[in-house]
């Protein structure tokens, strides 16, 4: 497991009520094991996995995302079907010259949806294919990549929707100003946390937002496909550990009513603690994991629902 305020990894033993915690250090020291040896090359292996999951448990498989760059996690099929749709509509963009602007899963629909679109489309699977060294007739191909690139960003609007949950504690800490304006000390530690979390959701938008930029030349991506799937499993494996750190207070909000009551005094508590112990000091939590591809947020402002798109 990953443990500590450095978030190290560590192997952990139920003891009764309690965990015993070992460093991986003191692990190898008490066993005597040698470096370079099959044991010391499974300790590795299983703490580089721990960026994908949160445990793993003598017996469990190496994550995909080690073996063979595939996520090891799955997704519903509706974000198999956004990834596409923004694709093809991206390729409508292309075609045309001018952006075809959309704002939710509905928007795609209808836009892909009407006549005037799916003529376009054939039209534009058309001279992908020629631009991609194909015939003109031959939108198969341009239909496979679409495929292919859809299966990886897939990952990408998944996730996407998992983000937004962090966008929906800063929205109910919003309330919640009003509900304790009275109580001067809560107040307070909510001012706080509202300020923190500006960080935490500037962390994951700009994760995003360089993905996003990546497959913006949809023709491009197609083109070098090979090299944009690498970006996407790099920024899906990136936030997926992000959002993995959030989710135990994530949880804490579910189902809650904006109101004074202990479920909202304990989910204020994990929030605070959580936010204070990654971000008081300005760092990301993506600058402590090898090969982030996230840059340090700025002092920005959330604007216009970045998470969303």
């Amino acid at each position: 497991m990953i443990k500590g305020r450095d978030k190290s990894p560590m192997f952990v033993v139920d003891m009764g009520g309690g965990q015993g915690i070992i460093s991986l250090k003191d692990l190898r020291r008490t066993f005597f094991i040698e470096a370079g040896s099959h044991d010391d090359t499974l300790i590795d292996r299983a703490a580089a996995g721990l960026h994908y999951v949160p445990d793993i448990k003598p017996g469990d498989e190496i994550p995909n995302e080690i073996l063979d760059g595939s996520a090891s996690w799955t997704v519903a099929r509706r974000h198999k079907t956004i990834a596409r749709d923004k694709i093809q509509v991206q390729l409508l963009s292309w075609m045309s010259g001018t952006p075809v602007s959309y704002a939710t899963q509905e928007d795609l629909k209808r836009i892909l949806g009407s006549d005037e679109s799916k003529n376009g489309l054939k039209d534009a699977f058309g001279r992908a294919a020629v631009a991609l060294g194909y015939q003109a007739n031959d939108s198969e191909k341009v239909l496979d990549r679409i495929e292919t690139l859809a299966r990886e960003l897939c990952y990408i609007e998944a996730l996407r929707e998992r983000a937004q949950e962090v966008v929906k504690i800063q929205v109910n800490l919003e309330a919640l100003t009003k509900v304790y304006s009275a109580d001067l000390r809560v107040s307070a530690d909510i001012g706080r946390m509202k300020i923190l979390i500006v960080k935490g959701v500037n962390e994951l938008r700009h994760i995003l937002d360089n993905i996003d930029a990546e497959v913006a030349d949809v023709l491009g991506a197609l083109m070098s496909i090979d090299h944009v799937i690498k970006s996407v499993r790099k920024a899906r494996d990136e936030l997926h550990h992000v959002l993995m750190e959030w989710d135990p207070t994530l949880a804490k909000w579910q189902n809650l009513n904006m109101v004074k009551s202990p479920e909202i005094d304990k989910a204020m508590t994990s929030t605070y603690q959580f936010l204070a112990s990654r971000f008081s000091t300005g760092k990301s939590m993506m600058k402590r994991q090898p090969g982030a591809l996230a840059k340090e947020p700025g002092k920005n402002e959330l604007s216009k629902n970045p998470l969303i798109t």
